[in-house]
């Protein structure tokens, strides 16, 4: 049966309020962008655009090779540090466990947390294990030559000192940032110190949802 034009009108009408509602729904339930001002007050800094890492080869604390394609497949959280280190380490890292345990479990298996040492002198494979174990929290460790870790280091602006290994119970002074890779293993930005677990929980998953 062929509608009449009154008919027609109120189809029209009709369809016109139903796209109205349904953008106006989509627009309320929709997450608000990221805001960049939010994100820096909760320590999060995010590039404009990612950024590459260049290929590299270290040693992981499992003593297989750890490389870029390491670096892919999942977000990762990659902090600078070192186990003989007395404080800033420790704290830092107990605060990636603290944010990693924290998450739904569906996003904590999508995050690896990696502690890259930058003290290659003491920081063998084994010794990192050691140290990671005491975390319980399934992060890993890589370490490598002072040569690798500078290059390293380096494509991530990542700042250190290399210490006098001559000298007993050496310190070494490190950047306390915690760079993030996306899955592409491109370098998105950082967590600035001191960490903020409690905001980072909320952040970090909006970022690996709207950042693939």
């Amino acid at each position: 049966m062929a509608l009449t034009g009154v008919q027609k009108t109120v189809a029209v009408t009709l369809a016109a309020i139903a796209l109205i509602l349904g953008a106006l729904v989509h627009k309320v339930t929709r997450p608000a962008p990221l805001d960049r001002a939010q994100l820096s007050q909760a320590g999060i800094f995010l590039f404009d655009a990612p950024r590459s890492i260049p290929e590299f080869e270290m040693v992981s604390d499992s003593a297989e090779p750890w490389t870029l394609d390491d670096l892919k497949g999942q977000w990762d959280l990659v902090f600078f540090g070192y186990t003989f280190c007395p404080d800033i380490c420790p704290t830092t890292m107990a605060e990636l466990r603290q944010i990693v345990t924290g998450l739904p479990e569906d996003q904590a298996e999508q995050l690896q947390v990696t502690m890259v040492s930058v003290d290659p002198n003491r920081d063998t494979p084994q010794q990192l294990t050691n140290y990671l174990e005491f975390f319980n929290a399934g992060f890993r460790g890589a370490t490598g030559t002072p040569d690798q870790l500078a290059n390293l280091a380096r494509s991530l602006s990542i700042a250190y000192i290399e210490p006098d290994t001559s000298e007993e119970n050496y310190l070494v002074d490190h950047s306390g940032q915690v760079v993030l890779v996306n899955p592409q293993g491109q370098y998105v930005g950082f967590l600035r110190p001191p960490l903020k677990p409690n905001e980072l929980k909320v952040w970090l998953p909006r970022i690996m949802s709207e950042l693939r």
